[in-house]
């Protein structure tokens, strides 16, 4: 019989990324199935196991150059750091701030043709390219050391060759050729997009996780006609548990005695609350509005409406839709097509007699436009916060 393990992955960027994880997960011997998400930094893997177990599959997401880990209950919303306190926001802000000033002094320049304008973009692009941007480069090299590209390959190509023909113009002198601004605003721009696409994540993850915190803390237990106060954790199924007037009905249940009117909205929508009585099922985190009432616990813990329901929310952001797939299948042959076709420009352009500065500046924007990145995230994050809200 097979199993279905969950992954957590670290370090994917793109579609490129995805379709590595899985064909590294798919070599897995016993690995039936395998499907990675983007937008979750999650992985969802079909086993024979008798034939492989979680480390193996934990050791071919690490030789395919990414991180993995089995996912831990992430803490709760209220815990989590401000959006701009944040490695990302952090980053972000960083290039952002130095890269305003290159701008603006290369939108001047060729007005004004500053002679000191050329050095102080240098000082200024300089920690955006390596510092901000390091993360392209170290990416870049994990690919490449486990014979891929991915979209930081481009990124990192189309930014560094920029930066790298400025410096050159800078030291010998053409400073009508200057493209500091090209290399920062390419990494302070993609830095943006990721830091986006984290908040969306970020939320969507704290929706779900909020839906938990609606449960009852507490429950009355009667045993042996005496009421005890225990935690909701420590109810079993069997147990009779009194609910009164205003409080949350802690687990699923069956009325045994008693009549209340419960508030189900957080479950069905429905503002006005339903009429219960006895034989009747009630589901825990919903509010017992009057009445008191005395209840046979039915469904405790993971086996709640409620656990359910975030359970099922959870696999449908971690399932591909069949668009999705495509996308994956085209983005993992992307980057290195990309690639061929800036070569191609490049010297298409130099042998059409163009000056090295357009021939250069045309194989940058045939880099830095065609990264999937909106081609391998739009689909899964557009699922995934959907289905958070």
């Amino acid at each position: 019989m097979s199993k279905t393990a969950q992954l957590e992955i670290k370090g994917m960027n793109c579609a490129s990324c995805v379709a590595r994880v899985e064909k590294a997960l798919l070599r897995v011997a016993g690995v039936q199935a395998a499907s990675v998400n983007l937008a979750t930094a999650r992985g969802q893997v079909e086993y024979d196991p008798t034939r492989a177990g979680v480390a193996d599959l934990l050791r071919a997401v690490l030789e395919a150059g990414y991180e993995a880990s089995v996912p831990v209950e992430a803490p709760p919303a209220e815990e989590q750091a401000r959006p701009l306190a944040t490695p990302e926001g952090l980053r972000l802000l960083f290039a952002a701030l130095l890269t305003a000033p290159i701008l603006v002094l290369a939108m001047g320049l060729h007005g004004l043709h500053l002679w000191w304008s050329p050095w102080v973009q240098l000082l200024l692009a300089t920690p955006v390219q390596f510092v901000a941007g390091w993360q392209f480069y170290v990416n870049t090299w994990r690919a490449l050391r486990h014979g891929g590209a991915t979209m930081d390959t481009l990124i990192a190509l189309g930014s560094s060759v920029a930066y790298g023909y400025s410096v050159f113009n800078t030291f010998t002198g053409i400073h009508e050729q200057l493209y500091f601004e090209v290399a920062a605003a390419i990494v302070t721009l993609i830095l943006l997009g990721r830091f986006l696409e984290a908040g969306a994540r970020s939320r969507t993850s704290a929706a779900i996780r909020r839906l938990l915190s609606l449960g009852a803390r507490e429950a009355t237990v009667v045993q042996n006609g005496q009421e005890i106060r225990v935690p909701v954790d420590a109810v079993r199924v069997g147990d009779l548990v009194r609910v009164r007037p205003g409080e949350k009905i802690p687990v699923d249940g069956v009325i045994v005695n008693g009549q209340a009117a419960v508030d189900e909205s957080m479950l069905t929508g429905e503002s006005v609350p339903a009429e219960k009585g006895p034989g009747d099922e009630v589901a825990g985190a919903t509010l017992n509005t009057n009445g008191l009432i005395l209840m046979r616990a039915t469904r405790v813990g993971e086996d709640t409406a409620l656990a359910q329901i975030i359970r099922l929310v959870e696999q449908a952001q971690a399932t591909k839709a069949p668009v999705q797939r495509l996308v994956d299948r085209v983005a993992g042959i992307f980057v290195p097509v990309v690639l061929g076709i800036a070569l191609v420009t490049l010297i298409g352009w130099l042998l059409l007699g163009a000056a090295a500065a357009v021939a250069i500046t045309r194989m940058v924007a045939v880099l830095v436009i065609a990264c999937p990145c909106a081609l391998g995230l739009a689909t899964p994050t557009a699922l995934m916060v959907g289905t958070g809200r």
